[in-house]
C-alpha cells in the first residue's frame, strides 16, 4: 500500500466530522472486542465509505497517523505456530509506536471466548521500542498468568516490525482502523504491500453491527489476516502459512 492509498483514506477522512481521542475512547475504546478483517480496493473503501455515517478521530489537527510495531517470538516462533495452529489459547506480544508523538506501549493482545480479542499494555520506553524491559516482561508475565494460568515465554526476541499509517473512523456501534502505506521489515529484509488498497479493521462488541452489513451488501468478504502472522510469510521467515496466502495475494505479495 503506498502514498495513493493513504491520500484516499486521507481525503474522506477530510471531508467528516471530527472526534477527539477522549471521545473516541469514550464511545469505543473496546479493549475488548471483535474484530473483522478486510482488504479493500480503493473503489470499494470509497463505496462504503459513502453508505455510512462517519465521524473520524483528530488529534492535533492531523486524521492520518504513523504507527511502528515492533513484534516479540521465540526463537522458534512458538507465538506464530499457535496462530498458524488456531490454537484457542493464543496471544500477540508487541511494542507499538505512535510516530508522530513518539509515544511508545507494551502491549499483549490475548483471543478470548468467541472471537473476542482482549488487549491491554503499559507505557514503554521509545529508546526501547525493539526490545522488552524488566518491567515490561513483569507485565507480560502478570497479564499472561491471569488470562491463560501461564507466565510469557522465554527468550522473546524481537521477529517483525511493522510500519503503516493509519486513520480511525467512527460509528454509533463501531470503530473502523484504515491502514496504508504498510511495510514488513526484519533485520535486512523488508518488503511493502501492494498498491491502490486499504487493509480495515472492524473493532465492535458484537459480531454484527453497521458497518459489516454494509460491507456485506456489498458483497466484500471477510479476509483472515494478521500483520504479524503474514509478514513472517511474506518475507520467507515462517512457514505453513497457507491460511495468510489469500490476503497475501489481495495484498500483491504473494
Amino acid at each position: 500500500m503506498n502514498a495513493r492509498g493513504t491520500a484516499t483514506v486521507a481525503a474522506v477522512a477530510k471531508r467528516l466530522p471530527s472526534l477527539s481521542l477522549a471521545e473516541v475512547v469514550a464511545t469505543s475504546g473496546l479493549m475488548s472486542r471483535t474484530d473483522r478483517k478486510y482488504v479493500l480496493s480503493l473503489n470499494d473503501f470509497l463505496a462504503v465509505t459513502d453508505v455510512l455515517s462517519l465521524r473520524c478521530l483528530e488529534i492535533g489537527g492531523q486524521r492520518v497517523f504513523g504507527y511502528s510495531s515492533t513484534y516479540f517470538d521465540t526463537p522458534d516462533l512458538a507465538i506464530f505456530r499457535a496462530h498458524r495452529q488456531d490454537r484457542r489459547r493464543r496471544f500477540k506480544i508487541r511494542t507499538r509506536t505512535y510516530t508522530d508523538s513518539a509515544d511508545t506501549y507494551c502491549e499483549l493482545k490475548v483471543s478470548g471466548r468467541r472471537d473476542e480479542t482482549v488487549k491491554v499494555r503499559r507505557p514503554h520506553p521509545a529508546e526501547a521500542a525493539h526490545g522488552l524491559t524488566t518491567p515490561a516482561l513483569t507485565f507480560l508475565d502478570d497479564a499472561l498468568t491471569a488470562a491463560y494460568g501461564r507466565p510469557a515465554p522465554r527468550p522473546l526476541l524481537p521477529a517483525l516490525v511493522t510500519d503503516y499509517r493509519r486513520t480511525t473512523l467512527v460509528t454509533a456501534d463501531t470503530r473502523i482502523t484504515c491502514d496504508t502505506s504498510l511495510v514488513w521489515r526484519s533485520g535486512p529484509r523488508s518488503l511493502a504491500a501492494g498498491d491502490d488498497l486499504v487493509l480495515l479493521e472492524v473493532k465492535s462488541a458484537s459480531e454484527r453491527n453497521s458497518v459489516t452489513e454494509a460491507l456485506a451488501k456489498l458483497r466484500i468478504r471477510e479476509q483472515s489476516v494478521s500483520k504479524y502472522c503474514a509478514g513472517l510469510v511474506a518475507l520467507g521467515l515462517a512457514t505453513g502459512g497457507n491460511r495468510w496466502r489469500p490476503a497475501l495475494r489481495r495484498l500483491g505479495v504473494a
